[in-house]
């Protein structure tokens, strides 16, 4: 799911600032620009851009998490204090408002779908928390799953932008250089390249997804086997408990969902009941994650002012909707059209039939949209849909079709 602060960042849509309206919302719950103690020193025109929006949102969370009123504190661009056996330095909270009596608030975009992308710090301290909280219940196999994230969770430095070396991988090119921005893009640099040496980079990067893709089925096999480690990885990477140990504030224990373009009809949920407590809805979405390795690449087309760029190999946990297989349709279907029978109190040959005739062209339809949208997600999605399992599919010569 995308933070409230990455949607701000990137919707066309935003009046204000992402910080401003983390703010904003604080100073509308505290009773509006006349009534609220503290504005954060926003200007009364910043907030008023964005008070009709935040108004909605805070009508729900008023409603859903009883928060007092005048309570609410806008977190803002501090970090959180980590615990001590947490891996690595970033120290961004999940919580991004807190009331006075307990309520912290991770914000999301409403059909975001990203629980996770961390890199391998991140990651690894998120599996250690979840075996922290199975104590001597955790898989024993866990430990020696980690170790193989080691060669794939790197990151990988190349002459030039990361775009013009995927590229000429796929096209199975070798460029002389490349023209690109650095930073904000206000200076320009021409890079010439080495033939060798970007040769070995290329088949660096080539082997390197090749082994992300070996190893994406081995951790999605893990997740499915063993459902309440996957829960309580879910639950510490949706709230940071573990991570944020000693902070008050910094973990979250509600997310607010939101619409982004009315404010209205949010999702308020509770995240946790208390310190290693994951709620009923991390269980929800537990069940929904999929696990993937990837490359994550935050500016593909500019370069660092030495004129290289790098990607990193990211552990990721998206929501999937598309959860349901063809069997579990099937069997809902099935007995939808059961219970239609049964609501006639007489049934006759023809009108069976006539019946039996508009049901399956309906389940048609719906096979068939579904499918479309499977189509998008890719072949492996597509597969599992039907109800098989593969480790590798070889989609050569399919490119013609559309696949990639």
């Amino acid at each position: 799911m995308l933070s409230f602060e990455q949607y701000l960042n990137e919707g066309k849509k935003a009046k204000v600032s992402a910080t401003d309206m983390e703010a904003v919302i604080v100073i509308a719950f505290n009773g509006g620009w006349e009534k609220a103690k503290d504005t954060y020193g926003l200007k009364e025109e910043t907030y008023r851009l964005g008070e009709e929006v935040a108004l909605g949102i805070v009508a729900d969370i008023r409603k859903t998490t009883k928060a007092s009123n005048n309570s609410m504190i806008h977190f803002g661009s501090g970090a959180g204090k980590l615990n001590p056996k947490w891996l690595g330095t970033n120290g961004t909270p999940k919580t991004d408002l807190y009331s006075t009596d307990g309520i912290n608030i991770s914000l999301k975009q409403k059909g975001g779908s990203q629980v996770m992308s961390g890199y391998k710090e991140e990651t690894i301290s998120t599996f250690h928390a979840a075996i922290a909280n199975m104590g001597d219940a955790a898989p024993k196999e866990i430990n020696k799953l980690i170790k193989q994230l080691d060669p794939v969770l790197r990151k990988i430095t190349v002459p030039g932008n990361i775009n013009t070396i995927i590229k000429s991988i796929k096209d199975k090119s070798l460029p002389k250089g490349v023209k690109a921005k650095v930073g904000s893009g206000k200076r320009e640099l021409d890079i010439k390249f080495n033939a060798k040496e970007y040769q070995a980079k290329q088949n660096e990067i080539i082997d390197w997804k090749a082994s992300m893709k070996e190893l994406n089925p081995v951790f999605r096999e893990f997740f499915e086997k063993n459902q309440e480690f996957r829960k309580l990885f879910v639950y510490e990477a949706a709230t940071g408990d573990y991570k944020f140990k000693p902070d008050t504030y910094a973990a979250s224990n509600w997310m607010v969902e939101f619409d982004p373009n009315s404010g209205t009809n949010n999702n308020v949920v509770q995240l946790s009941l208390g310190t290693n407590t994951p709620a009923p809805f991390i269980e929800k979405l537990a069940k929904k994650v999929v696990v993937r390795i990837s490359p994550k690449t935050p500016t593909g087309s500019k370069v660092s002012a030495k004129g290289t760029a790098d990607t990193v190999g990211s552990f990721r946990l998206t929501v999937s909707e598309n959860t349901n297989t063809f069997a579990d349709m099937m069997i809902a279907e099935e007995a939808a059209f059961t219970q239609s029978l049964l609501t006639e109190d007489v049934l006759t040959e023809a009108m069976l039939f006539s019946k039996l005739k508009i049901w399956l062209s309906n389940l048609y339809k719906k096979v068939i949209m579904k499918v479309k949208q499977l189509v998008r997600l890719g072949l492996e999605a597509l597969l599992k849909f039907f109800g098989f399992e593969v480790a590798k599919v070889d989609t050569a010569g399919l490119q013609q079709f559309g696949f990639k």
